[in-house]
């Protein structure tokens, strides 16, 4: 292959990596949380016209002013791009709040699935989490109801520092569940026992 040949074939590939980076950046759909006329909080794809105060979220934070995965901490960034943490909680739930305490004290940056509806009630289910909440997933590894030592465990085996740093600002993103597509996250390798089940 001549060196003009090389130059017209380089020049065709970053031409189409180009294209095709537009194209995922032009399709990929925003999340909006707004206030409704009745002074509810909403989460979707597309605000009504008469919405208020609305704001933008994206899967780095809340309201446009996240981080990226560059402002982490090496160990915490490492552990993010291979076991991603999502916390499922539901409203006036003592446990949950005591689970993203523990998240936030230790500098985890997680998403979080709010269960709120019969909708989010049937998602929580088809993935197969029970009815208990909060759960926590550590990649695929699930802990069902808050148990500070085996949520510790669960972190460790993945690599989250014990003691990390949240970027400044850095705020989770909570959106119901159902509003997502209904699916653990990516497989992964860690090898952590659920918590047992409690009896009360």
């Amino acid at each position: 292959m001549s060196g003009q040949q090389r130059r017209k074939t380089w020049t065709y590939c970053v031409a189409a990596l180009a294209a095709v980076v537009a194209f995922t950046l032009g399709t990929a759909q925003a999340q909006y949380k707004w206030t409704d006329a009745t002074g509810r909080v909403v989460y979707g794809d597309n605000p009504p016209r008469d919405a208020r105060n609305v704001q933008r979220i994206d899967a780095r934070g809340a309201s446009g002013e996240a981080d990226s995965l560059a402002a982490l901490p090496f160990e915490t960034r490492r552990a993010v791009q291979q076991f991603p943490v999502v916390l499922y909680t539901t409203a006036s739930c003592n446990p949950c709040d005591a689970g993203r305490e523990l998240l936030r004290a230790r500098g985890v940056p997680y998403g979080e699935r709010i269960v709120s509806s019969k909708e989010d009630s049937e998602a929580l289910t088809k993935l197969g989490y029970g009815e208990r909440l909060p759960v926590l997933t550590v990649g695929r590894q699930v802990q069902r109801e808050f148990e500070t030592n085996s949520w510790h465990a669960a972190l460790d085996a993945a690599g989250y520092p014990r003691a990390g740093q949240l970027p400044r600002g850095w705020t989770p993103v909570a959106v119901p569940l159902s509003s997502r597509r209904a699916e653990p996250p990516a497989q992964t390798t860690l090898d952590v026992p659920p918590a047992e089940p409690k009896n009360n």
